[in-house]
C-alpha cells in the first residue's frame, strides 16, 4: 500500500487559494501539467511550484515549495507557504569590491571567477581564458590572416 498522496484533496486546495487570495496574490494556482499533486503558480514575477506532500496529524496539510531561493523545498505549512510566497524579493547583491562592470560573467559558456572578472585586463586573466579556450578547443588562431 503506498503511503504517497495520488492527490491534493479538494479542501487543502481550496485552502491554499483562500489564503492565497488574503494575502493578495491575484494569481490562482493551476495543477502542474502531469502532475497530479503539484501546483503551479507566478507571483511577481517570480514561478513557485507548490507540492502537497502529508497531512499532518491536526488535519493539516504539509507542503514542499520550490522556487527562487528554494530549489529544495522545505516542508512547511499553508501560513509558511503563503508568507514565503509574498515575501519581497531579495534586492540584488552589489558587485563585488574590484570588479570590473565590463567584464564578462561567463566565458565560454564557463561562469568566470571573481578573482579574473576583478583584474580582466591582466595576465593572469588572459592564461585563465587561454586555459578555458584549450578545454573548449576554441584557441584563437594565431597565425597571419592574409
Amino acid at each position: 500500500m503506498s503511503v504517497l498522496p495520488r492527490a491534493i484533496p479538494p479542501k487543502f486546495t481550496k485552502q491554499l487559494r483562500d489564503a492565497l487570495a488574503q494575502a493578495g496574490v491575484r494569481c490562482v494556482p493551476t495543477l502542474k501539467p502531469g502532475s497530479s499533486i503539484a501546483l503551479s503558480l507566478t507571483h511577481q514575477g517570480r514561478p513557485w511550484e507548490v507540492r502537497y506532500v502529508a497531512q499532518e496529524a491536526n488535519d493539516l496539510p504539509v507542503w514542499q515549495l520550490v522556487g527562487p531561493g528554494q530549489e529544495r523545498g522545505p516542508l512547511a505549512l499553508t501560513e509558511d507557504v503563503v508568507a514565503t510566497i509574498t515575501a519581497p524579493p531579495p534586492a540584488p547583491a552589489p558587485p563585488a569590491p574590484g570588479t570590473s562592470s565590463r567584464a564578462p560573467r561567463t566565458h565560454l559558456g564557463f561562469p568566470v571567477p571573481e578573482f579574473v572578472r576583478a583584474d580582466w585586463h591582466s595576465e593572469r586573466a588572459y592564461w585563465w581564458r587561454l586555459g578555458v579556450a584549450t578545454a573548449v578547443g576554441k584557441l584563437p588562431a594565431n597565425r597571419p590572416r592574409p
